[in-house]
């Protein structure tokens, strides 16, 4: 998936929207995907995202209390997470993901409840500082779970697998019939082979 908050609701468009009994719990992603605001959205829903990580080393670690002893982590885990303020907006939340659960609001709709033109309401915040935990959750067990990242990459090859089998499929190689000798006339702009 593309890495805006915007690309990214499409995926939980998807999701939510469904027309089968499938119920998935966990979804593969790319790094595109790797935002506060998509794992709070995402884990508010029930769901759990598993985002390939291309670049560990810049990623920040949150805690939830500022004076907990977290080990060998104390070091890598400087901010804290602002529980005060998801606790503010809990009520709003839980009312957001009804929202989408339910239908009442399109997933690729709900921009307007968490922007104001390019800034961020306070429920976004909230929903990023939420985001925050499980996406450090994740990026633990990420790093320390092989099997995980064995997991994520092979479900990530399969979906790549597949677009590359659309895409060659896909009127001919996305609008090119070719064959070796034979002339090729343009029509309306799609290529057809006469021979």
């Amino acid at each position: 998936m593309p890495g805006t908050l915007r690309d990214s609701l499409v995926l939980l468009a998807v999701v939510l929207e469904q027309e089968t009994e499938l119920q998935p719990t966990q979804i593969m992603t790319d790094t595109g995907v790797y935002s506060d605001v998509v794992f709070g959205l995402f884990r508010l829903l029930g769901y759990h995202i598993y985002p390939r990580l291309a670049d560990v080393g810049g990623t920040r670690f949150w805690r939830t209390h500022p004076e907990a002893d977290y080990g060998k982590l104390n070091g890598l885990a400087r901010q804290s997470v602002k529980l005060d303020l998801i606790a503010d907006h809990w009520d709003g939340l839980l009312r957001l993901a009804g929202s989408l659960k339910f239908g009442r609001v399109p997933a690729t709709g709900i921009m307007r409840t968490l922007q104001t033109g390019e800034r961020p309401t306070r429920l976004a915040q909230a929903l990023a500082e939420f985001g925050r935990i499980e996406k450090t959750l994740h990026t633990l067990t990420y790093i320390d779970d092989e099997s995980k990242r064995r997991a994520t990459l092979a479900q990530l090859n399969r979906g790549e697998g597949r677009h590359s089998l659309a895409r060659a499929v896909f009127r001919g190689k996305r609008g090119e019939l070719r064959q070796r000798t034979a002339k090729v006339r343009r029509i309306n702009s799609v290529p057809w082979t006469w021979w």
